[in-house]
């Protein structure tokens, strides 16, 4: 795999051959840089575009590898802590020989568990109780925000999108990520009402940012925080 050296720092990178006309950069958590280039584009041409490109990719690493240090790493024991809008909260197990569930009680998430239940059933006993929560605040906020804005999606489903938080489809379904409930409320809000802005304007044009701005003026902000701090949502 042929690499590019700048400085103290270095990277390795694939090429793949394509019927496209311009060179194009890719960072992807798994298999690193690509570049896709044309299928006739000689090779020191495409190395001079990647020396040129090498600050630009080296702050993208460098962004990756951070966003991975910081993305949740869960033990899923007694006192690991979780997001749940925009809180954390302790994890704590209790026995309880009638029943199992889950309940956020002061600042912990308790876990209630009969005897005989593994510990391994914990992420997915958790992941199970995350979307529930989803699909009530969503639903809730959804319909607040549709009545403010005076739309009406056609269906409403809560997912669990690995790159995106939210979409909304030509035929009016709003698709909603279930990890927004471990954002603050008005983060979760902001991608509620994005979303729904997308009813009335397919794209991003002027018309849709001056309507999510009039309901929304602090967008923009929002938007960063999502930006900055979306990959520590998660399980």
């Amino acid at each position: 795999m042929p690499t590019i050296r700048h400085d103290n720092s270095h990277f390795d990178y694939t090429v793949v051959r394509t019927s496209r006309r311009t060179i194009a950069i890719y960072i992807d958590p798994l298999k690193g840089v690509i570049v896709r280039a044309p299928k006739r584009g000689h090779t020191s041409e495409i190395r001079q575009f990647l020396i040129k490109k090498t600050p630009w990719i080296l702050r993208k690493l460098h962004e990756m590898q951070k966003r991975e240090a910081e993305a949740p790493q869960h033990t899923y024991l007694d006192g690991d802590d979780f997001l749940y809008l925009g809180n954390s909260y302790a994890l704590k197990f209790c026995p309880d020989m009638a029943r199992k569930g889950i309940a956020i009680v002061d600042s912990e998430i308790v876990v209630s568990l009969k005897p005989d239940i593994s510990l391994e059933k914990i992420p997915d006993m958790l992941r199970k109780w995350y979307i529930a929560r989803a699909r009530e605040i969503l639903n809730e906020r959804v319909l607040f925000y549709s009545q403010e804005l005076g739309v009406k999606p056609a269906r409403v489903a809560i997912r669990g999108q690995s790159k995106r938080w939210g979409s909304c489809s030509a035929k009016g379904n709003l698709n909603l990520n279930w990890k927004l409930v471990m954002a603050p409320p008005i983060i979760l809000d902001y991608v509620v009402v994005h979303e729904l802005c997308h009813l009335r304007h397919p794209n991003h044009q002027l018309e849709f940012w001056q309507m999510l701005g009039d309901l929304m003026p602090d967008y923009a902000i929002r938007r960063d925080w999502l930006k900055q701090n979306g990959h520590k949502l998660g399980l």
